[in-house]
């Protein structure tokens, strides 16, 4: 049911996509399809719960990610500004040494001025704060760099 919506979406827009799913979402739609058997009292989950629970994720997930309104969550930068995302890291690293810190408002303003988009440098700041490469201080106006 995935695979199929989302290779439809490969065909009419053109362009390669991925199905944005991960483990934890996999197992949101078994606990679904479990709660969706008790709510009809049935022992077990049977096929019609596992069909609305993947109807219920792909209402509300899949549509979002493909109309790119997840633009930021990880695992859900749409491919157009991964690129971008790549070159505002890289060079985001290459000025800002490991163990120095920065206001958050100068590096959006800086690269605002090098003409990226404000979105994708709080993209990449975000990806970098999950994956314990940046850390906020002092009330979360400044950035440190970790690692």
């Amino acid at each position: 049911m995935m695979r199929n919506s989302a290779r439809q979406h490969e065909h009419e827009s053109q362009r390669k996509t991925t199905i944005p799913i991960t483990v934890r979402q996999l197992e949101a739609i078994i606990r679904i399809s479990e709660s969706l058997a008790k709510m009809s009292l049935s022992p077990f989950a049977t096929e019609v719960h596992v069909d609305e629970a993947l109807r219920l994720f792909q209402v509300s997930t899949l549509e979002a990610a493909m109309s790119g309104s997840l633009s930021g969550a990880e695992g859900f930068t749409p491919e157009n500004d991964q690129e971008i995302v790549r070159k505002i890291e890289k060079q985001l690293k290459n000025r800002f040494p490991i163990g120095s810190q920065v206001s958050e408002q100068r590096i959006v303003q800086d690269f605002v001025k090098q003409k990226f988009p404000e979105h994708a440098v709080h993209t990449v700041l975000h990806i970098m704060l999950r994956r314990g490469e940046l850390q906020h201080r002092m009330q979360r106006k400044v950035l440190f760099r970790i690692r």
